[in-house]
């Protein structure tokens, strides 16, 4: 009980960057006369992958994206922990994301 004040602090701020880059994302679409929401995004979060790569490519693949996963994981723990866990969390997604896109798909 003693620590409910930390988590609704950073909830707030966790749901604060995804709602601000959300709306960021949003408006910068509109302002170039694009649709907020394409068919392309629906298909990234809920389409399958057309991707098809062989079963030793893809493990090899998915090895390096886990090591460097942990590699990019343990130096933004380093840098940004004491900048809160929220900040931690959003840093550390961004850059997972981008591990995974470059060597997964």
């Amino acid at each position: 009980m003693e620590h409910i004040g930390y988590y609704l602090w950073e909830g707030s701020t966790f749901s604060t960057i995804l709602f601000v880059g959300t709306g960021l994302l949003v408006l910068r679409r509109k302002a170039s006369s694009r649709p907020a929401f394409t068919d392309h995004d629906r298909q990234l979060f809920f389409g399958r992958s057309a991707v098809t790569v062989s079963k030793p490519r893809f493990y090899i693949n998915f090895g390096i994206a886990v090591f460097l996963s942990y590699l990019a994981g343990s130096l933004e723990y380093l840098l940004l922990a004491r900048f809160g866990t929220s900040i931690l969390a959003t840093a550390e997604l961004l850059t997972l994301l981008g591990i995974v896109k470059k060597w997964l798909c």
